[in-house]
């Protein structure tokens, strides 16, 4: 089973990515509230032990989606298997941009169950 990792401030859309995670039977999943304290899980992970699918915000405190993909990119820390960037608020330039950060798929916020599922199946968790 993937291990799966959302990083996300609001704890009310924590909470219900992971009841969606859950029902579409992920139930490895680990969440973390902003940028900062996804790069510390990333980099403690043992080896072998790096999240499959990271589902990451764009607009968090501290460190934002946008600043943590440059981060993974940079290589100061390892980079889960695929991305998928969230968010409510990222116009065209904001997509194309995390794209050429290294984000693998964007996924609009509130989005769908089927959504969800689709980005999965896409990601191969």
């Amino acid at each position: 089973m993937a291990t799966l990792l959302i990083v996300e401030d609001d704890p009310n859309t924590r909470l219900a990515v992971t009841a969606m995670l859950e029902e579409l039977g992920r139930e490895d999943v680990r969440c973390v509230a902003n940028g900062v304290e996804a790069l510390k899980l990333l980099r403690d992970q043992l080896p072998g032990k790096i999240p499959e699918l990271m589902m990451l915000d764009l607009m968090m405190p501290e460190m934002d989606g946008f600043e943590v993909l440059r981060e993974l990119r940079n290589g100061s820390a390892p980079r889960p298997g695929h991305i998928i960037v969230m968010s409510a608020h990222a116009n065209r330039e904001d997509r194309a941009g995390v794209r050429e950060l290294g984000a693998d798929q964007f996924l609009a916020k509130p989005f769908r169950l089927t959504e969800l599922e689709q980005a999965l199946d896409n990601a191969g968790v």
